[in-house]
């Protein structure tokens, strides 16, 4: 089955993307508010940067990528695909793989050199870390720290 990709842009309708995500992070038992999700899907597509990227397999919403650029003095502009998540039922059949492939042409076109994953608990449940190994992701030694503000 082929997935066609899609990245949302300013007036487009986010609500397919928006309930993708609701029921990623309910699946994985994130606590981010509905409200908040919907907000960030809406304000993600005005910015330039960042990028809400929906898949489709067999006419219907499958599949939902998020990625963020930011620039450093190391990197020079570099990304976070903050998310991935294809339904259930649609896994195993390249939806995933088309959503990555999304990401990378976004960041390319815009003078990325690289970008990250995290991983979560939640990811290594899934065996994800084996899905991002034949992507070509490998660990660097850096660790992830995060601060609530």
């Amino acid at each position: 089955m082929t997935a066609t990709v899609r990245r949302l842009s300013k007036g487009d309708d986010t609500e397919a993307a928006e309930k993708l995500l609701v029921q990623f992070f309910r699946e994985e038992a994130f606590s981010t508010p509905e409200s908040i999700i919907r907000s960030h899907c809406r304000e993600m597509v005005e910015v330039e940067t960042c990028g809400l990227f929906l898949a489709e397999a067999a006419g219907e919403p499958s599949g939902v990528a998020t990625v963020s650029m930011q620039f450093g003095i190391e990197f020079g502009w570099l990304g976070e695909m903050s998310d991935l998540y294809v339904l259930p039922a649609r896994r195993r059949q390249g939806v995933a793989r088309a959503l990555v492939c999304g990401v990378e042409e976004f960041l390319r076109a815009r003078g990325a050199t690289g970008y990250q994953i995290t991983l979560t608990q939640h990811a290594r449940v899934h065996g994800l870390r084996a899905f991002y190994t034949k992507l070509g992701f490998a660990q660097e030694g850096r660790e992830i720290l995060y601060r609530n503000l």
